[in-house]
């Protein structure tokens, strides 16, 4: 079984070497490449995408010759061949379309999710359903829960890789060390061909990786990380040969570093009130890029792949139920505790369940009075709190009862979220609400772009509530040059830190530095400060 495995792992990345050149030029003549635009992509040239067409048809070549050199040279040794398996490369085929046509015209959002659920419905209509969940040796029957439950499980996985993969190399490194840690996985539980396609991915990956990796000529695309993503997904579930109905704690536990990354998203844009669809720079390989550079990020990664992978394999091979769990928390410690990522999220968590808390046990003569307030340095370290304190002056001496901001500015590396409202806030239909897109001017290509929403409800309780939104006028025509005068600063400093030799007057045309004159007085806190949750009840 050790040749068979060594000769498809060989083959898959040999054809995986071989092909990724044709793909690439392929690619490139028709015009299938991911083109920088300033905002989130920041790479200097138009890079192929594509790299999944290479990566499945290695995958494919291994897969027939495992086949083909187990029954001339092994005595079948891999036993029938399920028709499931044809049918996961049929999916896996229609997932690849499906990215193809999302990179060379692009989809919605909602529009992919509906595609992707259609071929997923397919796959489990085909018989892969989890009918159990092994949790820490405990099973739980799901009965009814047992189709949607395993939909929803693949549609994560196969949206899992895809959102890791915004940097060289990164989602090719978490693939490739999943798949090792799947099919290792695999042939403990005893199913051999689960194992030679988990290495034969991973080998394939490898390969790609070659062309992948800092400086990348050539991207998986979606096509690739969503196809990749499949195959993870029913590998996890196919892993035991003997219950491949049981979704297991040690083979999600291997998935956890791209589960992290997709939950932190999910939540970081759900607290911050803006759509899961909304794209930003704060996922994991953007912090990770940011704060360790290209190369470190991706042993990084692979460190981190590689602790919960390894203790998930012992987990299955010793039978010690709660090594998944302990890996699952030492790579997330580790991310928390160095601030690398999921700290903002988590000061997120903490200070909506805080909130909530208050919201019973507050008695009801208090609520008027208390107030619930946080801001968040989403991304950077910009003054962005010389934005907040004036607005939160205004809402304070204006009597409103909510107001939100939120700023994302991809290009510098900088997003920004604060929130200051009553504990009770009026009823709907007593609520008088405006949203405000908020727009700065960006140097680098001399344009007006919108870089957030600024969100306030005041109670409609009597007319003077007009006169509160008429004032709001002359606040808002001095937001508009506070904005800019941080984002010159923020453009300065970047375009000094990429150009030692220059000085931040002369990187950037009519910069000025921001002093604390150019901002109201107001008795704002110095912006380097930390800010965590301001939540505890208020005396003002």
């Amino acid at each position: 079984m050790v040749l068979l495995v060594a000769i498809c792992g060989a083959i898959a990345l040999v054809s995986s070497l071989a092909l990724v050149p044709v793909v690439r030029s392929f690619a490139r003549s028709v015009g299938m490449v991911d083109r920088p635009d300033a905002q989130r992509k920041l790479q200097s040239n138009a890079v192929a995408l594509g790299g999944g067409i290479a990566v499945y048809s290695s995958l494919l070549i291994a897969f027939v010759a495992a086949l083909l050199i187990d029954r001339a040279y092994f005595g079948q040794m891999l036993g029938v061949i399920s028709v499931r398996w044809y049918v996961l490369f049929g999916c896996g085929a229609a997932v690849l379309a499906l990215g193809l046509i999302d990179d060379l015209w692009g989809l919605r959002g909602r529009q992919k999710l509906l595609l992707q659920c259609l071929i997923v419905a397919a796959l489990v209509g085909s018989g892969t359903v989890i009918q159990r969940l092994s949790l820490f040796g405990l099973t739980v029957p799901l009965g009814p829960l047992a189709f949607p439950i395993t939909v929803l499980w693949l549609i994560v996985a196969v949206n899992a890789l895809n959102l890791i993969d915004g940097a060289d190399g990164m989602a090719t490194t978490a693939g490739a060390i999943i798949c090792i840690g799947l099919g290792v996985a695999s042939f403990a539980m005893g199913s051999p061909l689960g194992g030679i396609v988990g290495i034969s991915l991973a080998a394939a990956q490898i390969g790609f990786l070659a062309y992948n990796r800092p400086p990348a000529t050539i991207y998986l695309g979606d096509a690739g990380s969503m196809m990749i993503g499949l195959f993870v997904g029913v590998l996890a579930i196919w892993g035991n040969l003997k219950e491949s109905a049981v979704l297991s704690s040690a083979p999600v536990a291997i998935l956890a570093i791209p589960l992290f990354d997709s939950s932190a998203a999910i939540l970081r844009r759900w607290l911050t009130g803006r759509s899961i669809y909304v794209t930003d720079r704060a996922h994991l390989h953007h912090l990770l890029q940011e704060k360790y550079g290209r190369g470190k990020m991706l042993w990084v990664v692979a460190g981190l792949c590689g602790i919960t992978a390894t203790l998930s394999v012992m987990s299955i091979t010793f039978g010690i139920h709660w090594l998944p769990a302990v890996g699952v928390a030492v790579a997330g410690a580790v991310l928390i505790l160095t601030r690398s990522f999921g700290h903002t999220e988590a000061r997120l968590v903490l200070g909506s369940t805080w909130q909530f808390i208050q919201s019973f046990v507050l008695p009801p003569h208090r609520c008027d009075e208390e107030i619930h307030q946080r801001r968040v340095p989403l991304q950077g370290s910009g003054p962005w709190d010389t934005i907040w304190e004036p607005l939160l002056n205004f809402a304070k001496a204006h009597g409103l009862v909510r107001l939100k901001i939120s700023l994302s500015l991809p290009w510098l590396h900088e997003g920004y979220h604060a929130h200051w409202q009553s504990i009770r806030l009026p009823e709907k239909a007593r609520q008088m609400n405006i949203r405000l897109p908020l727009f700065t001017h960006r140097t680098k290509d001399d344009t007006q772009i919108q870089i957030g929403t600024l969100e306030i409800v005041a109670a409609a309780d009597h007319p003077e509530v007009y006169q509160r939104f008429a004032d709001l006028g002359d606040q808002l025509a001095e937001l508009t040059p506070q904005i800019d005068a941080v984002v010159r600063k923020l453009e300065s400093e970047r375009q000094q830190l990429h150009s030692p030799m220059g000085s931040p007057s002369s990187a950037i045309p009519n910069c000025e530095t921001i002093t604390s004159g150019d901002l109201p007085s107001n008795g704002s806190r110095n912006s380097s400060e930390e800010y965590a949750d301001a939540s505890l009840p208020s005396t003002t």
